[in-house]
């Protein structure tokens, strides 16, 4: 099935829906298959769930890596091909092949020798050490697998296709979905592998995913021919991809940094409070998932606009995607408020887990439906060229106030001044945020940015 959106003309909710969707469904698919892997691994008990959540930030790490680095490919890629030069595309595509083979391999030989090491620099308490070494190293063993997705998925959507890297994605989840309880509880002539199971499952899964990109970057239609034979090498190419895909980058590893404060601060009121916050996070990513996808779609309309001098439909993309995004996050708050034990006790029932996780659940969804919104209007920011300023306003959020609460919040009220420090972090960047969005809007129109131009009509196509 083809799409097409009219950045000139088209509504702009038609719009959001056309480019947001299939970005959307991939992530929360994404997000689902998380959600499973840790219901069966809650079957093997707390101390597993506390075991991925120490594993947690280091994939984030790695997916950082090759989302930033995917970031850049599109960027670069699109445009080469836009301005005609296919070749050009092709050898970049073939750079971002080979970073993906350096990646796949540098990785795993430095850290898989190292993992019961590196797991307790992460948070791991002596409970855990076995279990998470044990499900890193199978992670890391398959790294190149999860790096070929996700950066083939980006070079393939700079051709304007957001269909097969979604395909990719559900794929590839669904085939973890599916492989999970056979390999963790051993089920027919499968053997039962527990938290190893689940690693397991990963890479085949991710390796799945991998064959979808591959098929259509080699053998199908594709604009982008990498063929590393052939490899120009050229320095400049890495550096530009990395100047574009390097504050994204940023942002998403200060997300694993926060994660492993968190292991570190939790590690001293025992496993339990680490599983807790780890099952929050699964449950949080199918929450924020759709937003992320929402801000794929957000992006070029804005950008467009931007280029354009169309105020009023920059004006018109922040204001419904801000709803769609209010309206997401108000779902997520009213479960976390509602049901929070149900959603615990989803995963395990231990009596401990479920009391630490409902309190959890409840202090930092708090200002959730307000996230939402706050997520829409810093990545304004990144439509229009302000890459940095998009960072400073998330590292605002996650570093420059959260951090300092985490250290001095739990002095005073224990386990529960963690829970709160997200909230008082929230607040005061969310209106910060505001202020400076609200500030670079006035200034456009103080620069003409209320006329409307003609403008030439860009159409993007999906597949």
């Amino acid at each position: 099935m083809r799409f097409k959106g009219d950045l000139e003309k088209d509504n702009i909710g038609k719009l959001l829906l056309t480019l947001s969707l299939p970005a959307m469904i991939g992530m929360t698919v994404n997000a689902l298959y998380n959600v499973v892997d840790t219901f069966w691994v809650g079957k093997l008990g707390p101390e597993a769930i506390a075991a991925l959540t120490i594993v947690f930030p280091i994939q984030m790490i790695m997916v950082a890596i090759a989302s930033g680095t995917g970031i850049g490919l599109t960027s670069l890629i699109s445009r080469r091909l836009g301005e005609g030069r296919k070749n050009d595309a092709s050898n970049i595509a073939e750079h971002g092949i080979l970073l993906i083979i350096i990646y796949g391999l540098i990785i795993p030989i430095l850290a898989i020798p190292n993992a019961e090491n590196l797991v307790i620099f992460f948070g791991a308490t002596p409970e855990l050490i076995e279990l998470a070494s044990d499900y890193v190293a199978i992670v890391l063993a398959g790294s190149v697998f999860l790096f070929f997705a996700i950066m083939s998925g980006s070079m393939i959507q700079a051709e304007g296709n957001a269909g097969t890297p979604m395909k990719s994605m559900v794929v590839g989840a669904t085939t973890n979905m599916i492989l999970d309880p056979f390999l963790i509880f051993g089920i027919g002539p499968f053997p039962a592998l527990g938290v190893q199971g689940a690693a397991t499952a990963t890479i085949i899964s991710q390796f799945i995913a991998c064959s979808v990109n591959f098929k259509y970057l080699f053998f199908n239609e594709s604009h982008v021919r990498p063929a590393l034979l052939t490899l120009r090498l050229n320095p400049y190419i890495i550096l530009d991809i990395y100047k574009v895909g390097f504050p994204s980058m940023v942002m998403q590893i200060m997300n694993s940094v926060i994660v492993v404060i968190l292991n570190w601060i939790l590690g001293a009121y025992g496993f339990i409070a680490i599983g807790a916050m780890g099952i929050f996070f699964r449950v949080q990513a199918l929450i924020f998932m759709p937003i992320m996808g929402l801000v794929q779609g957000f992006l070029p309309i804005v950008g467009y606009a931007y280029g354009a001098k169309r105020l009023d439909r920059m004006k018109q993309a922040i204001k419904k995607a801000s709803t769609v995004a209010f309206i997401i996050m108000t779902i997520g708050f009213l479960a976390f408020q509602l049901i929070p034990e149900t959603l615990v006790t989803i995963f395990n029932d231990d009596p401990n887990l479920v009391d630490i996780g409902v309190e959890c659940m409840h202090y930092i969804s708090i200002l959730l439906p307000l996230v939402g919104p706050a997520i829409i209007l810093s990545s304004t920011f990144q439509a229009v060229g302000k890459g940095f300023t998009a960072m400073w306003l998330s590292l605002l959020r996650q570093v420059v106030l959260l951090i300092p609460f985490l250290f001095i919040l739990p002095n005073y009220f224990g386990l529960k001044g963690v829970w709160i420090s997200f909230p008082a972090s929230d607040i005061i960047s969310i209106a910060v945020t505001v202020l400076v969005i609200y500030l670079f809007l006035n200034k456009l129109e103080t620069k003409g940015f209320e006329k409307v131009q003609n403008t030439k009509t860009i159409t993007v196509p999906k597949r």
